[in-house]
């Protein structure tokens, strides 16, 4: 069993992620971090206890995350693609207010602390939280086994501007913190999850065989989902299920993915380039060895991500 702590920013696509890692045999959740990102913290934070419940697993410690970067600004969110609430069409009867003004880092730290070189954490969201917890406990976090982060486009476009990826523009001074300083990290990038598509065919299969409350959502998210990106990005196949490619890459599964190493810089202060992950794919680059030396994800086998999907999300876990 994998020992995971996610880091999310709860919207659609991190909602499958999460529906994925509940029913996954091989995945053992032992909590969420909830900050800002696709919406503001109280509702990230709101939406991961309405998931937990209906999944009936309210036994999973939820961690409230970062409210804002590490610039200070105030975040952006992206209410068109993910709905106002963060669940596209789905209104939680929760309210948010509940979750305001919260913030306990040291019970990240003792579930890491229980669980030494075992825990694995995947970061889907902005990197802010996970920067913050490096900085306040260093010495827990060198503790950590593995971290996988949702983040960068290297060789593809942005998706927040011309050449920068929504977590890492979202909060670069985080972000490359994070690429500088993070032992055994892999970065699953746009380069990858662009294509970690589901079409409208596979959602409608999904559908017919949940037998859930948690499982019944996906098919009005991810039509919503599917809707947003028709408008941003025409004739897209399929939703793009971003977060849920970067908690794959921590499983192993074989033939998923195609790696290269690489040291991994993000600008946080250029006006054309904030944001942007930067590393060196020039012919003759090869990869690189040592404690700064990041796994990169840039191919991936579709026909693996799909079939995969297929069998978690209908299991009757």
């Amino acid at each position: 069993m994998k020992k995971i702590i996610l880091f999310a920013d709860t919207g659609i696509d991190d909602t499958i992620t999460l529906t994925y890692a509940l029913k996954h045999p091989e995945i053992d959740l032992i909590g969420v971090v909830s900050g800002y990102g696709n919406i503001d913290r109280e509702k990230t934070f709101r939406n991961v206890e309405y998931l937990l419940e209906l999944a009936g697993r309210t036994d999973i410690p939820v961690i409230a995350g970062a409210t804002r970067p590490l610039s200070g600004e105030d975040p952006v969110f992206f209410p068109e693609i993910h709905g106002i609430e963060g669940l596209g069409p789905i209104d939680p009867p929760i309210p948010e207010e509940r979750y305001a003004n919260r913030s306990n880092f040291s019970k990240l730290f003792d579930l890491i602390k229980k669980n030494r070189h075992e825990v694995i954490i995947v970061n889907v969201g902005r990197c802010t939280s996970l920067a913050t917890a490096h900085y306040l406990s260093p010495e827990v976090m060198e503790d950590v086994k593995e971290t996988y982060v949702m983040g960068g486009a290297f060789l593809e476009p942005g998706n927040a501007t011309e050449v920068a990826e929504a977590n890492f523009y979202g909060d670069p001074i985080a972000a490359d913190y994070i690429c500088q300083n993070v032992i055994n990290l892999t970065l699953v990038p746009l380069d990858v999850t662009r294509d970690a598509l589901l079409t409208p065919r596979v959602v409608n299969f999904i559908d017919k065989r949940s037998d859930a409350p948690l499982e019944e959502i996906i098919k009005p998210i991810l039509d919503f989902y599917y809707e947003a990106y028709q408008q941003l990005e025409p004739g897209i196949p399929g939703s793009p299920l971003h977060d849920l490619a970067a908690l794959m890459a921590a499983l192993d599964i074989g033939g998923l993915y195609e790696y290269r190493k690489r040291e991994v810089r993000v600008e946080d202060e250029g006006d054309l380039t904030y944001g942007e992950s930067i590393a060196d794919f020039r012919p003759g680059s090869g990869n690189c060895f040592g404690p700064k030396c990041t796994r990169i994800a840039l191919d991936i086998n579709q026909h693996v991500f799909v079939s995969n999907v297929l069998e978690i999300l209908t299991n009757h876990r």
